[in-house]
């Protein structure tokens, strides 16, 4: 019956064309419909690379809700959670004449703490109290606790940590506002919901068992749809995996501190106890490099055998702090959560360096200026990913506009533990790329190890602006390429936008509203950033996006898959990078109307034999070497010429 009905809609009878004027059903669309409702009806997990255009989202949207299952839906960002909730399907339940109950679920830090933000109006030690005043009255009235509801919050982190509750520190059914908690409110309206969107970092909590005091948050589900399923491998690492910090123990004392003030109670001892907790963490950090850096565990060098000692006096200060806060934790919850957290601190920062069990992990550090994070990452998810699915039979629809490497899905099949068997479907996208794009490697340039190279790339990007008359995005594989060319490039004729002078939503609405900025961007503007028109008519890739070798992951990962007689380049690093490079590459053509050009500055892509793997990835444009041919491509933009490139691909 659900099959007939979803023909009946995409077979034309107007009724979306009625809700949206203008929208146009793509044969791709129908076909991934067709095929997320199949695996509805037979249970069976399926992945679809659905390439830009094809409207994956309302493709998998129309079965499920013309269907009777509780569907899990799963986003990569907070971003499209909210776009689905606000506007995709609403407009979809109209155009489909069916009503289902849809709820929006996001992880606890998203949603107001009414306790620690009482406890935060009470702290003396915390100087952002009178921003607390411009929230209460949202406080006071908010119905659902989400904070993107409100106006008069400010992106200032501290903030936001000290208003909402994380896993560290949630009182659970302890704290005196568990019946008015936004999280309980949201979650039971989950249960309840027959459609729940949530998105990838709150799957993953729940998947790795995180949610204390909630039990299972996310509601059962007769079938899970993974959207931006490209983001899995990654996030999953994160959660099944373990991380430290001295940022952690630093906030001991700060929470500390206010629940003594909340209690009206006097403790200088343990207070000081506290204090030292901080001290041998800050201490700690000093052992290694001021750098911001990854290193691998044991570190080497001449910090080693000082860096083992602070670490032991460091664990020895958590130990003493637990032991302070046990004869006192029954006088409050929040003491007896931070005697929790003293010990669960003082237990991670134990076992960091140690194998766990029979799943092979890595062990590294991430310095930063002021933290330093003890991380442990699993070498590959796969297998944890497929014993959750096991435990949870239900069909996974797994899609993305990038999944396949050189048209092969077998490297995320692998990642996400699914079976080369797996039915998958590529279907390309509706776009005239040969109409529509160029990609454009500059002729002459040195290899990307070359020490001139960062200003010789961006000698050769500056005419191309000239042509494009700004309208782009320059994607750097580094922040170290990025600071350069903002210093470069600062007198460029046009506004120029850095990625870290503001947030990143902000930085796109300044971009899209000049219309002739360059937006200069690394990791961050790679992936999941959508400007459709004229506002973005260039994106310029420094290098082939590998990841950097000294990263102990990768490090780990490439011995794994040379111990085991592979080629770690093609296992390992190639696929990534191919991935990486289609995503940043997709940043440029978002509509059937927009046009623009590609460039890519490293010249491997043309020279290397890898390099056709990247090529077979990629959108299918003319590739050109030869400038005057992205000179001409804009000239006709420019006037308005419909065909702009008529030749052949390749020179």
């Amino acid at each position: 019956m659900t099959a007939a009905l979803l023909d009946a809609f995409w077979s034309g009878d107007g009724s979306l064309q009625r809700e949206l004027p203008g929208y146009q059903i793509r044969p791709g669309q129908v076909e991934m419909s067709r095929w997320v409702q199949q695996a509805l009806d037979d249970g069976q997990t399926r992945v679809i690379e659905a390439g830009t255009g094809i409207g994956k989202t309302f493709a998998y949207l129309a079965p499920v809700l013309l269907g009777s299952q509780r569907v899990l839906v799963s986003t990569a960002t907070l971003a499209l959670q909210d776009q689905l909730i606000g506007r995709d399907l609403p407009a979809l339940q109209r155009a489909l004449g069916v009503r289902r109950d849809v709820a929006l679920l996001k992880g606890r830090g998203r949603y107001l703490c009414r306790y620690r933000f009482m406890q935060s109006e009470q702290d003396l030690w915390f100087s952002g109290r009178a921003a607390l005043s411009r929230i209460r009255p949202w406080m006071e009235q908010t119905r659902s606790g989400d904070l993107s509801e409100c106006a008069t919050l400010s992106h200032d982190p501290d903030l936001i940590a000290r208003i909402t509750a994380s896993g560290d520190n949630c009182l659970g059914q302890e704290c005196p506002e568990f019946r008015n908690c936004h999280v309980v409110k949201a979650r039971r309206a989950a249960m309840d919901a027959e459609v729940v969107v949530v998105n990838h970092h709150l799957l993953f909590a729940d998947m790795a068992l995180r949610e204390d005091g909630f039990g299972e948050l996310l509601p059962g589900a007769d079938a899970i749809v993974v959207d931006e399923a490209h983001q899995i491998r990654d996030v999953a690492s994160q959660f099944f995996g373990a991380a430290v910090s001295t940022r952690q123990m630093g906030l001991l004392l700060r929470d500390l501190r206010s629940e003594v003030t909340a209690l009206g109670a006097d403790q200088p001892d343990l207070l000081r106890t506290a204090e030292a907790v901080d001290r041998e963490a800050r201490s700690l950090r000093g052992c290694l490099p001021d750098a911001e850096q990854r290193i691998a565990y044991p570190p080497g060098g001449q910090f080693s055998v000082p860096f083992a000692d602070q670490r032991g006096r460091l664990q020895g200060a958590l130990q003493l702090l637990a032991a302070g806060l046990d004869p006192v934790a029954d006088r409050s919850p929040g003491l007896n959560q931070l005697m929790r957290r003293a010990r669960h601190l003082s237990d991670g920062l134990a076992q960091w360096g140690a194998e766990q069990g029979d799943r092979p992990q890595v062990h590294w550090m991430h310095t930063a200026r002021n933290a330093l994070v003890f991380h442990s990452t699993p070498l590959e998810v796969g297998t944890a990913l497929r014993a959750f699915r096991d435990r949870q039979p239900c069909p996974w629809i797994f899609t993305s506009a990038t999944l396949t490497v050189a048209a092969r899905f077998s490297h995320f099949l692998r990642d996400v533990g699914l079976d080369e068997n797996t039915p998958c479907l590529k279907l390309a996208s509706p776009f005239d790329y040969a109409r529509q794009a160029l990609t454009y490697v500059p002729p002459d340039l040195p290899l990307p190890n070359a020490p001139e190279y960062d200003a010789r790339f961006l000698a050769a990007v500056r005419p191309v602006l000239e042509w494009s008359g700004g309208r782009a995005f320059l994607l750097f594989t580094s922040h170290r390429a990025l600071r350069h060319a903002a210093a470069a490039l600062a007198d460029l004729p046009f506004p120029v936008l850095t990625q870290g002078d503001a947030p990143p939503a902000r930085l796109l609405e300044r971009f899209v509203a000049a219309g002739n900025a360059v937006l200069l961007g690394a990791a961050g503007f790679w992936a999941g950033v959508d400007v459709r028109g004229e506002a973005l008519q260039l994106v310029a890739i420094d290098r082939l996006p590998f990841a950097a070798l000294d990263d102990p992951v990768l490090q780990a990962r490439i011995k794994a898959a040379e111990n085991q007689g592979g080629n770690a380049f093609r296992e390992v690093q190639l696929p990534a990078a191919v991935m990486a490079l289609r995503q940043g590459a997709g940043r440029l053509i978002r509509d059937a109307h927009d046009r623009g050009v590609l460039l890519v500055g490293d010249r491997r892509l043309l020279e290397r034999p890898y390099g056709r793997a990247f090529l077979d990835s990629l959108p299918p444009t003319p590739v050109t070497r030869d400038e005057s041919r992205v000179a001409a491509f804009f000239r006709a933009l420019r006037a308005n010429v419909g065909d702009m490139i008529d030749a052949p691909a390749g020179d």
